[in-house]
């Protein structure tokens, strides 16, 4: 399911039902159009209700219906054309929502609705001139709202619904954390026998592309203080994440705080230890925090970051 909704914006005409349908297909998810979900809510068409009711009537039913959407996840949004006249409406969509804009030629957008009668915004006469009026009076909303961009020109739909799916995929990774514990900032520094050459740095990179590469978006934090720790475990809790890969260093073996930070959060969590501690000193071989966790890997160097995240994605999938 997807974490976020994806709002799609742009003029009308742009797509944005079509690449809609085509991204909820996709993510096996629902999709609203928030036209269309008035215009049944209301028993009329768009257009009766600006010629019955008045566009400022309008408008407040796409204010409200935002409000009820940013309140929702794992929707795919296609949104009117007009929806981001209300700063109050996009501040509500990116709430909980990615959004994307489908960028269009006047040209393209006439190609389209060129013949369709039923857009109050654009009956009568002149109606490439009224597309490019509103459009150059709009763009620069579109521009400062968009988390991604898509131009829709020259290509196929399903080309460009591809392309949306490649680009969307990092808002829409499970989350894993990190946590380093006091010392491992001398990773590389300090007892290179026991913990080798590579910076802690180096480490991080190779976990954030191995992560990535198994379709998580990692954060990773280090810190040689216990309170500064238990604050981000904390704060995994908010911010809603998937999984935990703490190395507690030497907090691992007293820090019953720690301890209770995991167990509070109450998210599938992994202790990792670049090295084997129960082949070193009998001081390391009690792990007061393991017994929070779903598991303990060591002895395995960095890789067994790349360990502990497999695990916490293969328990997801059992569950």
């Amino acid at each position: 399911m997807l974490k976020k909704n994806i709002v799609l914006i742009g003029f009308m005409g742009c797509g944005k039902t079509t690449f809609g349908r085509k991204l909820a297909k996709r993510y096996k998810c629902e999709f609203i159009d928030t036209d269309k979900f008035i215009e049944a809510e209301q028993g009329m068409s768009v257009q009766d209700i600006f010629e019955k009711k008045g566009e400022p009537y309008f408008r407040e039913l796409e204010k409200e219906l935002c409000k009820k959407i940013s309140e929702k996840n794992g929707y795919v949004i296609a949104t009117g054309g007009g929806i981001i006249k209300n700063d109050e409406n996009m501040e509500c969509l990116g709430k909980n929502g990615v959004i994307v804009y489908l960028k269009a030629s006047p040209e393209h957008i006439f190609r389209n609705i060129g013949h369709d009668s039923s857009r109050p915004l654009l009956q009568g006469k002149n109606k490439m001139k009224k597309i490019r009026q509103l459009m150059a009076e709009r763009i620069p909303t579109y521009e400062k709202n968009a988390d991604v961009t898509i131009n829709t020109a020259g290509q196929t739909v399903n080309r460009i619904t591809n392309r949306m799916y490649e680009r969307l995929k990092k808002y829409n990774m499970k989350k894993i954390c990190v946590i380093h514990g006091p010392n491992l900032n001398f990773t590389g520094i300090r007892e290179r026998g026991i913990y080798g050459t590579k910076t802690l740095d180096d480490i991080n990179k190779y976990i954030i592309e191995e992560g990535n590469r198994l379709g998580f978006e990692i954060e990773v934090f280090q810190s040689n203080y216990e309170g500064a720790i238990i604050d981000r475990l904390q704060k995994c809790y908010y911010d809603k994440v998937d999984g935990i890969v703490i190395n507690p260093g030497a907090f691992t073996h007293y820090s019953y705080a720690i301890r209770d930070a995991i167990a509070s959060v109450q998210i599938p969590t992994v202790e990792v230890h670049l090295s084997n501690i129960h082949q070193r000193d009998e001081f390391r071989h009690k792990s007061v925090t393991a017994p929070a966790c779903i598991g303990q890997l060591c002895g395995f160097g960095e890789y067994g970051y790349i360990m502990a995240i497999n695990a916490i994605k293969n328990r997801a999938k059992i569950r």
